[in-house]
C-alpha cells in the first residue's frame, strides 16, 4: 500500500506540471497567472480525477465480488445509465428555474435511484438475492436508458442536444474547488462503508452459502454496498458525465498484484484507479494542447481493448 501511495503521489504531482508552461518560481505567488493556473485550475483537477477513479474502481471491485463476473460494473448494471439519463432529461427540458448544479445532480440521483430500485426489485426472492438476475436485469435497463437519452437528443433543440452529447461523453475540464467539495466527503464516506464490510465481501465472493453458514446477511451487505455505490455514483456521473472502462480494468489488474483478500484489495484498487484516471486525463488534457478531450475517450479507447481481452480468456477458461 505504502509503494502505491508513493507511485500515486509521484504521478499526480508531474501530472499538475504536464501541458501548458508553468513557471516554477511563480507558482507560490498567487498573484500570477501560473499559480492560479496550479492552485484553482490543475490540482482541484487532478484531485477530483484521483477520487474518482478510485471510487469507480472499488465500485467495479465491490459489484465483481458480488455477483461474481469478471465484467459486473456499475454500468452493466444499469446504474450509471440510469444517473446519465437523469442529467440528460433535465438538460433537454431545461427548467430556468433550477440551478444547473441541483438539477443535474438531483435529476441523476432519481435516475440511479429508479434504475437500482427496478433492478433490486426484479432480483430480490423472499430470502436470499438472484445475483444472476440482477446482472441480466442491469444490462436490459441500460439499453432502455440509452435508448431515452437518444430520444431527448432527437427532441431537444440544438443546443439542449449538443449540451447531452457533450456531457455523455465524460469530461473533467470543469473540475473545480465547488464540485471537489461535493464529491471527496461523499466518496469517503463510501470508501468507510465498504472498507469496513471487507470480511463480509471476502466470504460472499467465494461462495453464498457459505457465507450463510458464517452467519453472514447476504441480503444486508448486498442491499447496502448496491446503494452506497449508486448514490455516489449518481452525484459524480451527474457532475462529469459517464467514465467507462475503469471499474473494470482496474479490479482484474489489482488482483493480479495482490493476494484475494478486499483488506489489501480495496486500498490499492483506489489508489490504482486515482492514478489510472489522473494519467487518462493528463493524457486528455495535452493530446491535442490547448483544447481538452474528454477523459471517457480514453479510457474507453485503453478499456476496449482490455474488455476483448478479458473475453478471449474466459472463452479458454
Amino acid at each position: 500500500i505504502s509503494i502505491f501511495i508513493i507511485i500515486s503521489i509521484i504521478m499526480s504531482i508531474i501530472a499538475i506540471f504536464c501541458g501548458t508552461y508553468i513557471n516554477i518560481n511563480n507558482i507560490f505567488n498567487l498573484a500570477t497567472n501560473d499559480a492560479y493556473i496550479i492552485w484553482q485550475i490543475r490540482v482541484p483537477r487532478i484531485i477530483t480525477a484521483f477520487i474518482i477513479g478510485g471510487f469507480l474502481s472499488i465500485s467495479g471491485l465491490v459489484f465483481q465480488s458480488i455477483f461474481k463476473n469478471p465484467i459486473a460494473t456499475p454500468y452493466t448494471l444499469g446504474i450509471a445509465s440510469g444517473a446519465s439519463m437523469g442529467a440528460a432529461i433535465f438538460f433537454a427540458i431545461n427548467i430556468p428555474f433550477i440551478p444547473y448544479f441541483i438539477g443535474s445532480v438531483s435529476f441523476a440521483i432519481l435516475g440511479a435511484t429508479f434504475v437500482i430500485t427496478f433492478v433490486y426489485i426484479i432480483g430480490i426472492k423472499k430470502y436470499y438475492i438472484n445475483t444472476y438476475t440482477i446482472l441480466l436485469a442491469g444490462v436490459a435497463v441500460s439499453f432502455f436508458c440509452s435508448a431515452i437519452i437518444m430520444f431527448m437528443q432527437y427532441f431537444s433543440d440544438p443546443i439542449n442536444a449538443y449540451k447531452i452529447t457533450k456531457y455523455m461523453m465524460g469530461n473533467l475540464s470543469t473540475a473545480n474547488i465547488e464540485y471537489l467539495m461535493y464529491i471527496t466527503p461523499i466518496s469517503i464516506t463510501a470508501y468507510m462503508i465498504i472498507y469496513l464490510l471487507h470480511k463480509e465481501l471476502d466470504i460472499i465472493s467465494i461462495n453464498n452459502e457459505i457465507a450463510q453458514s458464517k452467519g453472514v446477511n447476504i441480503k444486508n451487505i448486498i442491499y447496502i454496498l448496491y446503494f452506497t455505490i449508486s448514490i455516489g455514483l449518481a452525484v459524480i456521473i451527474s457532475l462529469f458525465g459517464p467514465i467507462g472502462f475503469i471499474g473494470m480494468i482496474i479490479p482484474h489488474i489489482t488482483r493480479k498484484l495482490v493476494y484475494n483478500s478486499n483488506q489489501i484489495l480495496i486500498p490499492i484498487a483506489f489508489l490504482l484507479g486515482g492514478s489510472f484516471l489522473v494519467l487518462c486525463d493528463t493524457i486528455a488534457r495535452i493530446i491535442i494542447s490547448p483544447t481538452d478531450l474528454p477523459v471517457a475517450i480514453i479510457t474507453s479507447l485503453i478499456g476496449a481493448p482490455f474488455f476483448i481481452y478479458l473475453i478471449k480468456n474466459m472463452k479458454k477458461d
